[in-house]
């Protein structure tokens, strides 16, 4: 009887490491369902008890799984978001499961909806970026036909804003897959610009002055430390259409549309070292 007695206290406790390497060895898909599918649904898409959540709906993760870091993911995960229901979730999970859990959501897939994206702009962003998101509304909203953000910067713009700018964080006003569609959408938008049109534009308005975009000396107090490429689009429209050359260049420059002046841009900005 003792002898079974041992043998059975022996294989009682044998199980014990087996289930916490059970736990310990979890895939990413096994740890998301138990940790975040509640919320956050199976697929990524919020269940039914993540949209009823007070006072923000739980986020949708398949629409930017893809176009939001890993350092965020691991934050938000790690620590939670202050004043939601997503709680700190460092208590639950390990280092290395948390890293599990972001694999698997990166394995999301999402198809944006541009439709819904330039539906979404129009209302949201419009009044300081344009309609046509070229920013000529006078406020110094970023012209975003030419913005050198990529798609990953843009929907982190639009999720925290900018600091120390009129530009405020959408987080609350625009769900994740609004987000996405706008970014897309925006994306889209990029470099329309025509630098062959822009070539014929600066021959005839530039040139008897500047026979290449590289012959363009800057003037002022800073010329010496900065190039072209230091000019965001805007400053170099106003020095384009008010620079000091306007009273030469005569006022065809000062007048031509924004269309031609973003040609001639491009083309300057190809041509210069």
């Amino acid at each position: 009887m003792r002898i079974k007695f041992w043998i059975g206290a022996f294989a009682a406790l044998a199980i014990i490491p087996t289930a916490a390497n059970a736990a310990d060895t979890m895939d990413g898909k096994t740890l998301y369902q138990t940790n975040c599918a509640k919320c956050h649904g199976a697929t990524g898409e919020v269940s039914k008890l993540g949209k009823s959540l007070k006072p923000f709906p739980a986020r949708n993760h398949r629409a930017i799984a893809k176009l939001i870091s890993r350092d965020e993911m691991r934050r938000i995960i790690t620590y939670g978001v202050k004043g939601t229901a997503m709680t700190p979730k460092k208590y639950t999970l390990d280092a290395l499961q948390i890293e599990e859990v972001i694999d698997y959501i990166k394995t999301f897939d999402y198809t944006p909806d541009l439709a819904n994206g330039k539906k979404r702009f129009k209302a949201v962003c419009s009044s300081c970026h344009g309609m046509d998101a070229r920013a000529q509304t006078g406020i110094g909203a970023k012209n975003l036909v030419y913005t050198k953000l990529n798609l990953t910067e843009i929907v982190h713009t639009m999720r925290y804003g900018r600091l120390n700018t009129l530009m405020t964080s959408k987080r609350h006003q625009l769900s994740n897959p609004d987000i996405a569609d706008v970014a897309s959408y925006v994306n889209s938008l990029r470099y329309l610009a025509n630098p062959a049109n822009g070539k014929k534009l600066y021959a005839s308005n530039c040139i008897a002055c500047h026979a290449t975009p590289n012959d363009i000396k800057l003037i002022g107090n800073a010329a010496e430390s900065f190039t072209m490429a230091d000019f965001d689009d805007r400053l170099l429209d106003l020095r384009i259409r008010h620079g000091r050359h306007v009273d030469r260049a005569g006022k065809k420059v000062e007048k031509l549309p924004s269309d031609s002046i973003q040609d001639i841009m491009a083309y300057m900005r190809a041509n210069t070292n």
